[in-house]
């Protein structure tokens, strides 16, 4: 992190001698206690010395988040560039960090699991695309019960796991399958809260089929694996017989995959077929014809977690669209429309967030900012706040908790590619490693 330390005797001295000192960063000891809050401005010794006797000799000092340290006169006091922002005791005790690094510490675990169950499940729908094209529509479809439910037990021990990935966006070729994994990863906690919160009113109380609603967002685009590929993955502008084409892959394709395997879940044809269909009344640009009212609940979940991942993905990199305004977009579309709809697109947003992970934002001091996480949202700034890439990268911030920074909505948002290389090096690794 790109903050300070000074240490704690050389704190003491400063404070005796008159000065004072804040942190910028909540404090917690290695029991998890806090210590210090970060708009807490110290003058006295007192709780260093106390902080000292339990072995703690250095303190972190954020000045992006107001933290500094200053002499009696109120002249602000460097650290010097040897003092490193982690370092361990002379008693052997961990160093206490802030309550937004240990959140950040935390996703960074939490990502390095999600990986292995995302990989796992990309190589899934890879098999299943694989035998579908050498079987004319067959594949093994216990093989995807199993894989739905390795992640929806992950998913169980923490609904936002799979939010935190940078997904494989920079290459055509494995669209599909990671496409197939997201809508699956980013719907599911969805339905799942919609289900929990608003099942008993709109009679979507299928507490027992949530594996088969998820097989039916891992499949919802099935039917694309027998789209001709010069179609299916041409650049230009589709032609009005090749975008017939497309629309088969749900209601005609999709569907004629899940009857040559024998199947007859209801919950998982839904999503195939009906996902592209109308939601409110008079949507345009929708397939099948279908009233809004024949689209399940879930499937309008699989609908919105289509359309986000789409658009957040874009197939490559440089057409990848900041998640914030796909966010801002789908509420524009789908608000103010039928009572099911509202309560959809009310779960999605508190679900995905308002500030997703991935998402760049400016800061009202003129930085710019990666979402790490949507809770808080914690950030992490890589620009001055002239727009010059930072040379190492700032401490995180979580800015509900914080006086000095907030964000700045009146900013307009600027696509990822605009920004990539102004990431440090260091976020860079933690952001696609």
């Amino acid at each position: 992190m790109a903050h300070k330390n000074f240490s704690i005797k050389q704190l003491i001295d400063i404070v005796e001698a008159g000065g004072s000192f804040r942190t910028g960063l909540n404090i917690y000891n290695a029991k998890k206690e806090q210590v210090l809050t970060g708009d807490q401005r110290l003058e006295s010794a007192d709780a260093l010395k106390s902080m000292q006797a339990g072995g703690i000799t250095t303190l972190p000092i954020n000045r992006t988040t107001g933290g500094g340290v200053w002499d009696e006169n109120g002249n602000e006091i460097l650290a010097p560039e040897s003092q490193q922002s982690e370092q361990v005791s002379e008693k052997g005790a961990s160093e206490p960090i802030s309550e937004v690094e240990r959140a950040v510490k935390d996703i960074i675990e939490i990502k390095k699991e999600a990986d292995k169950k995302f990989k796992k499940a990309k190589g899934c729908i890879s098999k299943v695309i694989d035998d579908i094209k050498k079987t004319g529509g067959e594949f093994d479809y216990g093989q995807v019960e199993e894989t739905v439910s390795d992640l929806l037990d992950f998913m169980n021990q923490d609904d936002s796991a799979f939010s935190h990935l940078t997904r494989e966006i920079f290459t055509y070729d494995d669209y599909l399958y990671n496409h197939s994994t997201n809508v699956c990863t980013f719907g599911t906690p969805v339905i799942k809260r919609f289900i929990e919160q608003f099942g008993d009113k709109t009679g979507c109380n299928y507490h027992d089929k949530m594996q088969n609603i998820s097989i039916g967002y891992f499949l919802h685009d099935i039917g694309k694996v027998l789209v001709p590929d010069e179609i299916l993955n041409k650049k230009g502008r589709l032609t009005d017989e090749e975008f017939e084409i497309i629309k088969t892959h749900s209601y005609e394709l999709g569907v004629k995959v899940y009857e040559k395997n024998k199947l007859s879940d209801p919950f998982v044809l839904d999503s195939v077929r009906l996902h592209h269909a109308a939601v409110y009344d008079d949507e345009g640009r929708t397939y099948p014809h279908a009233s809004p009212e024949e689209v399940p609940a879930y499937v309008k979940i699989c609908k919105m977690a289509d359309i986000y991942d789409a658009m957040t993905s874009k197939r490559c990199y440089k057409e990848a669209f900041n998640p914030i305004n796909v966010v801002n977009d789908l509420y524009k579309q789908y608000a103010d429309k039928n009572k099911e709809l509202q309560l959809v697109l009310h779960t999605f947003v508190s679900v995905i967030g308002i500030y997703p992970p991935g998402s760049i934002v400016f800061l009202d001091n003129g930085q710019m900012a990666y979402v790490m996480s949507a809770k808080g949202p914690i950030v992490i700034p890589f620009t001055d706040s002239q727009g010059d890439s930072l040379k190492v990268m700032d401490d995180p911030i979580e800015v509900s908790k914080q006086n000095q920074v907030k964000i700045n909505h009146r900013r307009p948002l600027i696509r990822p590619k605009q920004v990539y290389e102004s990431l440090p090096q260091d976020l860079k690794n933690l952001i696609f490693s």
